[in-house]
């Protein structure tokens, strides 16, 4: 799934896909992408315009430093991680599973090609 994933939509402006280093391979549990700014949109946006075209996503987790129950036990209070921010605000998963069919995957990069173009 994640290697035909990255096949389809690796043309796609302002879409940046997972990458893989000899030393770094993916085991593609989830399918995350991230939406460059230059798109004009976050990740909720596009997530809300996929929807409409049927597809489900699913956001990404929060940096350590947001995740509420830190927050409440004050630790990182006052602290930024622009990076982690950043993914966290313009990423998302796509569909994903081992019950994705061909035409499932299909559906899901032509609306990511939809959405961005």
């Amino acid at each position: 799934m994640g290697q035909a994933y990255t096949e389809r939509p690796r043309d796609i402006p302002g879409l940046q896909l997972p990458v893989e280093e000899r030393w770094a391979r993916q085991v593609y549990w989830m399918y995350g992408v991230v939406l460059d700014e230059s798109t004009g949109m976050d990740a909720p946006e596009f997530a809300r315009r996929l929807r409409v075209l049927g597809v489900e996503t699913r956001p990404f987790f929060l940096g350590m430093h947001e995740q509420p129950v830190f927050g409440e036990r004050g630790l990182f209070r006052g602290e930024r991680y622009p990076v982690a921010e950043r993914i966290a605000r313009q990423g998302l998963y796509l569909p994903s599973g081992l019950a994705l069919t061909e035409a499932q995957l299909d559906a899901v990069c032509a609306a990511v090609q939809r959405v961005l173009a």
